[in-house]
């Protein structure tokens, strides 16, 4: 799978153009959740990433041993589930939907996705990551 995330340059004097670390990590969890396993930043916002890629190795065994069963949970909202043969499960509850939060019913519980989002949820359970929620370390 080849997927580009397309950064503007800005030119000397031009205006300055700006994604918020909401939408990399949205797009990241995207090409992970399908599949996808090479990401290369340039000039990224770390903290926000970090954790997202925190909550990835968390989930590596169950990403790295099948495909994995994409459901549909809503109109506009799915769940793609890995497990492996011995038992590790992950899971990435997505809402495509920009304007409205979802909430949907997995494994016989309740999630709240906020408007185009993915919940990163590990043993298909506990939600590690969701992209919408910027954390932010206080030092």
């Amino acid at each position: 799978m080849l997927f580009l995330l397309f950064w503007r340059f800005t030119e000397f004097g031009g205006p300055i153009h700006q994604r918020p670390v909401q939408d990399v990590a949205y797009v990241v969890s995207r090409f992970i959740q399908r599949g996808g396993s090479f990401i290369n930043y340039y000039m990224p916002k770390y903290g926000h990433l970090k954790e997202l890629h925190r909550a990835i190795k968390m989930c590596v065994r169950a990403l790295v041993s099948a495909d994995p069963i994409v459901t549909s949970s809503g109109s506009l909202q799915q769940a793609y589930v890995y497990t492996s043969e011995t038992g590790d499960c992950a899971s990435f509850l997505s809402n495509y939907d920009t304007k409205s939060g979802a909430r949907v019913l997995f494994n016989n519980m309740h999630y709240n996705l906020p408007p185009w989002s993915i919940n990163i949820l590990l043993d298909c359970r506990n939600v590690v990551f969701n992209i919408a929620k910027v954390y932010i370390k206080r030092g």
